[in-house]
Order: structure tokens, then sequence, then C-alpha cells
């Protein structure tokens, strides 16, 4: 259930990144295009729409600089990795449930699966995940109902 929940985070995590983008992108578009058509209106105030302009082609040029553009990135990536491991740990689950492995080849699989889920997160994120304590708890609200609607388990 961790693994689901970790998933559920990022990509929550993603999405509350995602919005803080666009606000970004909308704020630079509005910047750029206002401080043209204002140039255009009042001329005499030029230098300030120039200050405009100048200032959302910086934040365009700095937007990779910014530390929740990269993180947004990295979440994205993130996301699409641990939605793919946990489409493979379904699959060790169902076979474990079935009994097909061993004790011995359990204890392998979750070693392999938790070596895979950590090296992500040390590519997508070396200097750790931000952990939102909101995001975290909802992303375990919605992995408990999943188990239980899927598997019957809490």
């Amino acid at each position: 259930m961790n693994l689901k929940a970790n998933a559920l985070y990022i990509r929550f995590y993603r999405d509350f990144l995602g919005k803080r983008v666009a606000a970004l992108g909308t704020l630079k578009a509005i910047a750029s295009c206002g401080g043209i058509a204002a140039w255009a209106i009042w001329k005499q105030y030029a230098f300030v729409w120039g200050a405009i302009i100048a200032l959302s082609q910086l934040a365009d040029a700095l937007k990779e600089v910014f530390p929740f553009t990269k993180e947004h990135k990295a979440a994205g990536e993130h996301t699409i990795t641990l939605d793919a491991l946990f489409i493979d740990v379904q699959l060790e689950w169902e076979n474990i449930f079935s009994g097909q492995y061993s004790d011995n080849e359990i204890m392998k699989r979750v070693h392999q699966l938790r070596k895979i889920q950590h090296e992500a997160l040390r590519r997508n994120f070396p200097d750790g995940l931000p952990t939102d304590d909101t995001l975290l708890a909802h992303a375990k609200q919605e992995a408990e109902i999943y188990f239980k609607a899927v598997y019957g388990v809490e």
C-alpha cells in the first residue's frame, strides 16, 4: 500500500506544482502581451512597459531555475516511474497471493522492487522529495480506498 500511496502522492504533488508553473506562464504571457499593448497606447510610459516586458523575458529565461518548475518536471518523470512500478508490483502481489513464490523468492522480489523505487527517487529528486502533509494524507486515504475496492483489504 505504501507504493500506491507514494505513487498517488507524487501525482498530487506534480499537479500542485503544475498549478504554480501554469500561473507563472500565465503571468509571463499577460506581462509580455499587456506590456506591449500598454506601450502602444501610453507611449509616455515606455520605460515602465519596457521594464515589464524585460522582466517577463527574464522570468522565461530563468524558468528552469525556479525550484518549482524543476521539481514539476522531476515529479512528472517520477510519476511515470512509480505508476509503472506499481503495475509490476500488482503482478508480483497476484503471484504471491496465488502461492507461486517461495518465501525466499518473495524477499528477493521485494528487494528488487524497493531498489528500483529508491533509484528512481534518487534520480528524480537527488536532494530528497519534499513532503506536503496534506497531500500525503490525501494520497494515503486514496490508496486505502483503492485497496479496499480492488482487493477488499485496508
